[in-house]
């Protein structure tokens, strides 16, 4: 009986340490789950918008491309003018 009453005495004392433990790992669990999606999600947003900064800078070289093959014809007929 002594050693049952003396057990009982520390699981009075270990369950709740347990069980504050647990809690707090399972807090910490979720807050860094939360972290690395925010991280991943603003990855993402980052991402996209240079895409989209790409496409833009594609098309602003495609036209300057044009353009120089313009500008070079206009040189090459003045040059051969003369």
């Amino acid at each position: 009986m002594r050693y049952l009453s003396k057990y009982l005495s520390h699981l009075e004392l270990l369950v709740p340490v347990l069980v504050f433990i647990s809690v707090g790992l399972q807090k910490w669990k979720a807050g860094m789950r939360d972290a690395w999606k925010e991280e991943a999600t603003a990855y993402k947003e980052i991402a996209e918008r240079l895409q989209e900064e790409v496409v833009g800078l594609r098309e602003e070289v495609r036209a300057l491309r044009e353009e120089n093959v313009q500008l070079r014809d206009q040189l090459n007929r003045l040059l051969s003018d003369k």
